[in-house]
């Protein structure tokens, strides 16, 4: 049932789609019970021989039927799909690769208004001088977990992946996380779902998903021009951090 979202091209993002198409028919079927009661209300109490008759509800038939309806929306809708999702986020977006060692790790650093990624370089540590960065341009390879620590220079932003049915807020003083696994080639676009002052409209990036041999073809060309740009003077440069152990 199409919903107007953005394509999904993760591996996870179907269980989003499955909870919003699942709300929207149990949604749309109690509403049409609705619909339907006002309509027969309206059928057979319009005229004046049908004198309508107000209550506060407060009588026992009235409770009882509130509770029921009630009890109907909440294990009707509420909880099916809190139970659903819960089960759906263990098994995918909260099941972090933390020891996968095909993830590819990448550090970001929000600010306004742009987005700074960070790749750990040959070594396999942050805020080295090997690392590679890239400004409002990310880039992985297709059918690896792409793992994100994120943190934010000055105010709250919010990195958004519409293809990708996720997203996280960057905290300054805090790192926070967030992994997807992208199935298909091409480019998608990054957003800040916070606003975060005067230009958050700015807060625009790119993804570009990568065939392997791509992938690697560009991290040897951006490791070696990292290495030409590197400064040691430039401390406000280095804001990589070492990268944080799993809770």
């Amino acid at each position: 049932m199409p919903l107007g979202l953005p394509h999904d091209a993760s591996a996870h993002g179907h269980h989003v789609d499955a909870i919003l198409r699942y709300l929207t028919v149990t949604t749309a079927v109690y509403l049409s019970i609705l619909v339907g009661i006002l309509g027969v209300a309206l059928i057979f109490h319009r005229g004046p021989r049908r004198r309508a008759v107000y209550t506060h509800g407060t009588g026992r038939g009235g409770l009882a039927l509130a509770a029921v309806a009630g009890a109907a929306l909440l294990f009707g809708i509420d909880v099916p799909a809190v139970v659903r999702s819960a089960r759906q986020l263990r098994a995918g977006f909260w099941s972090y690769p933390d020891r996968d060692p095909r993830a590819v790790r990448i550090e970001v650093l929000a600010q306004q208004w742009a987005w700074n990624f960070r790749y750990a370089g040959a070594d396999g540590r942050f805020g080295t001088a090997d690392d590679i960065l890239t400004l409002n341009d990310l880039r992985v390879p297709v059918d690896r977990p792409v793992y994100l620590q994120l943190t934010s220079k000055d105010v709250v932003h919010s990195l958004y992946l519409p293809n990708f049915r996720t997203k996280v807020d960057a905290i300054p003083g805090t790192i926070t996380r967030l992994w997807f696994e992208p199935k298909e080639t091409g480019l998608f676009e990054i957003a800040c779902a916070q606003h975060c002052g005067t230009w958050h409209y700015r807060m625009r990036g790119e993804l570009t998903v990568l065939d392997e041999a791509a992938f690697t073809t560009w991290t040897a060309r951006a490791a070696e021009d990292a290495r030409l740009r590197f400064d040691p003077t430039d401390t406000e440069a280095h804001d990589g951090w070492a990268w944080m152990p799993a809770p």
